[in-house]
């Protein structure tokens, strides 16, 4: 990161958190890869919910070190509403609390060509053919959604990344919950289309409950509808260094 002399720079990633307490695993790994890259001399990892080190904590500590620039790089697929109220009240809270610190905080992934790429990585590791069958083979992004249905719009962009990377013969953007379609009537829809063979990719951040649990639940329950259909589950985006080079694009971005 660059910046003058006289100012210690660092970075907070922040995430949601999860029940599943390992689950933020990767956001925390990635924050010690960002001090080995020399992306920041400091740099950490907090939680909003239920996880630790909570997102107080990480600031405290980055202040602690004497960090004076923080930039504040949102561990979220999209602009939902953890990032545009819940996240942005925290952050409010912690400039009040931190005159003395400048808080510069980023744009959550959205639709970087980096998360297609991982993307397409994760399902190249269950089919590597990436749908052989063209007329036969589709492609079903799991996204968890968000009560604001504009927030999705660059889920619809990576599915028509991915289009164009991949051999499937559609690519379908499908929400565990508050939007549509239900992944549940997404994979009855693409049945009625004629596919018969399917890769489900869960478009997480973290193997939290909706990965561990509920969307295993939701194709074990496909897969009884629809015995016929050979649906395959692909591992969630997790760990992957290209982050790392997407959050320090990120920070330049904003002058760090």
């Amino acid at each position: 990161m660059g910046g003058r002399q006289s100012c210690l720079n660092g970075i907070v990633l922040i995430g949601h958190g999860s029940l599943k307490s390992a689950s933020g695993g990767a956001m925390i790994r990635l924050a010690a890869r960002l001090r080995e890259q020399g992306v920041a001399p400091v740099a950490e990892a907090g939680f909003l919910n239920y996880s630790r080190p909570t997102l107080t904590e990480a600031i405290e500590k980055c202040v602690g070190l004497g960090v004076e620039r923080l930039f504040v790089q949102p561990y979220f697929l999209i602009d939902g509403v953890y990032v545009q109220s819940d996240l942005a009240g925290e952050i409010a809270g912690h400039v009040a609390r931190w005159p003395g610190v400048h808080f510069v905080t980023g744009r959550s992934f959205g639709d970087h060509r980096l998360m297609s790429a991982i993307a397409l990585e994760r399902v190249r590791a269950v089919d590597p053919s990436l749908g052989w069958a063209r007329k036969e083979a589709a492609l079903l992004l799991m996204a968890h959604g968000t009560p604001d249905a504009a927030a999705n719009a660059p889920l619809q962009r990576i599915a028509g990344q991915l289009v164009v990377t991949s051999d499937y013969c559609r690519v379908t953007v499908a929400y565990l919950d508050c939007n549509v379609p239900t992944i549940p009537a997404a994979i009855d829809d693409l049945v009625a289309q004629g596919a018969t063979r399917l890769v489900a990719l869960p478009y997480f951040l973290h193997k939290g409950r909706h990965v561990q649990d509920d969307l295993p639940r939701l194709l074990a329950l496909a897969r009884q509808r629809h015995p016929d259909m050979e649906i395959t589950e692909a591992a969630e985006l997790g760990y992957d260094l290209r982050l790392a080079e997407l959050i320090a694009e990120r920070a330049g971005e904003m002058g760090m």
